[in-house]
């Protein structure tokens, strides 16, 4: 019987580089410089309420320390000059996220937009960090392949087909006016997203109706991203929390 035998080596150029980031009550720990194209992002929630992280490309001639200003004298709105480039949606203390986004080189900040319970957005109080994008590397990260695609619409979520449980990589499409985003939510047994709605309280980590397990923050019209989670059998949410800004 004749066989035919192939031996090869993966290339770790093929996956996207992996960087991580703790978030604390109100800062982040983690790298100020990386690589530009497709990165996988972790949050590891170490603080006392939930959060997430939102990378913002900045335009040429904006800082950091605008960002700051801007959001200071109004916490309610992003400044319209930064561009939402996503990255790992909120997570309860002690576990963590994961996000797959594709960063342009340039000038960066991330931040975390969740309110505590004054409805005060934690960024106010500091929890952001400058990022420096550097050129991709000469032999970018591929895309990566997903178990299943959520569609952004202004405003619903369209999946592409049934959610199975286990571990499963998410693509996430915004076909939408506007940025969205999705909260995934693992609901407790017996409730309903609009339990959970309900409950939610800001500074308030903990709900009896849920908790959320990430997904992608902010992403802008026609942009795409990735979010990976485990999907243990029981019932989901998902929730976009954004503002709408068109009508």
């Amino acid at each position: 019987v004749a066989q035919s035998i192939t031996t090869f080596a993966a290339d770790p150029s093929a996956a996207p580089a992996a960087v991580t980031y703790t978030a604390r009550d109100y800062a982040f720990d983690g790298p100020e410089k990386i690589a530009g194209g497709w990165t996988t992002v972790t949050i590891l929630n170490r603080g006392k309420d939930l959060h997430q992280i939102q990378f913002l490309k900045l335009p040429e001639g904006k800082t950091a320390r605008d960002f700051r200003a801007e959001m200071a004298a109004n916490p309610t709105r992003l400044p319209r000059w930064v561009q939402r480039r996503s990255g790992p949606n909120s997570v309860v203390p002690g576990e963590q996220a994961l996000a797959i986004v594709y960063l342009e080189p340039g000038e960066y900040v991330l931040f975390c937009g969740i309110p505590d319970s004054h409805g005060i957005p934690h960024v106010v109080y500091g929890m952001m960090k400058p990022l420096h994008v550097a050129a991709a590397p000469p032999r970018p990260a591929e895309m990566p392949s997903a178990d299943q695609t959520i569609t952004l619409a202004d405003f619903s979520f369209e999946l592409s087909q049934p959610m199975r449980a286990g571990a499963r990589t998410i693509r996430v499409v915004n076909t939408g006016g506007q940025a969205h985003e999705v909260v995934v939510v693992k609901l407790a047994p017996g409730a309903s997203v609009e339990n959970f709605l309900d409950a939610f309280r800001p500074g308030v980590a903990f709900s009896p109706a849920g908790k959320p397990i990430g997904g992608l923050v902010g992403l802008d019209p026609g942009r795409e991203g990735y979010f990976r989670a485990e999907f243990p059998p029981g019932k989901y949410g998902l929730i976009c929390f954004l503002p709408d800004l068109i009508t």
